[in-house]
């Protein structure tokens, strides 16, 4: 167990620290807090964008000239390959299939090749991340069904079956899913417990996103935690792992 795991009812859940940040203060995607949350054993969350040139870059946005330079994806894991990093990287792909060529997309593999053992790539386009997937079976794959069209039509129809198999359908390898907090919370109001539906499926379950520490932030996360999820993303995990433990 790591300082960033917490425990309850037998079931460990992670706490992994959204866009690389540990506190609500922090700078997003700063090199070394993603190296510090590596090497502290937290999941730790960078979005990856494909810029001028094809090189893989940390990034949410699109390339906006009032933005400061993007880190290039690969000189991040020279750093994290220096504290030998054993808990979960994730690369949430923000470029979708239609724009990711299979040179970017050999780009983002090899980038990561150092680390690839601890690497889960995500999205919500599963074709593009099932083509990075493919460049190096060493690499984890998670997939987020949470579309804003999926969810309005779960919300219309209230066919939590469907939505489950278009799920598990539009990525078969992934590892992890990745679900709005409110969504999983939402159905269990309802007494459906999608997340009990994932593991039996053999899938983890990241819930994402608690931004602080607030009152209503622990709320929501002690009832994640009864639920048994896997994964909590958030901007405040000092926060969150003082307040539950």
């Amino acid at each position: 167990m790591t300082p960033t795991d917490l425990v309850y009812d037998g079931h460990t859940t992670r706490l992994k620290w959204r866009r690389g940040r540990r506190r609500p203060g922090d700078r997003p995607f700063t090199p070394a807090r993603i190296v510090e949350g590596l090497a502290l054993g937290a999941g730790v969350e960078i979005d990856v964008r494909i810029a001028r040139g094809g090189v893989p870059t940390v990034r949410h946005d699109r390339y906006r000239w009032w933005d400061a330079p993007a880190t290039p994806l690969a000189s991040v894991i020279r750093q994290a390959v220096d504290v030998a990093p054993t808990a979960e990287l994730q690369l949430d792909i923000k470029d979708p299939a239609r724009t990711l060529t299979p040179w970017a997309a050999q780009a983002v593999a090899t980038a990561v090749g150092p680390v690839a053992d601890v690497v889960t790539v995500s999205g919500t386009d599963p074709v593009a991340v099932a083509a990075i997937g493919a460049v190096d079976p060493r690499l984890r794959t998670g997939h987020d069904p949470c579309t804003r069209r999926a969810v309005r039509r779960l919300h219309r129809s209230g066919d939590v079956a469907a939505f489950l198999a278009d799920a598990l359908g539009a990525q078969p390898t992934a590892v992890m899913i990745y679900l709005d907090h409110r969504l999983i919370l939402a159905l269990a109001d309802r007494g459906h417990d999608i997340v009990a539906d994932l593991h039996t499926a053999g899938k983890r379950v990241d819930a994402y996103t608690l931004t602080t520490a607030d009152p209503d932030g622990v709320r929501t996360a002690r009832r994640l935690l009864e639920l048994r999820v896997d994964q909590i993303t958030t901007d405040d995990a000092d926060g969150l792992a003082a307040a539950l433990r």
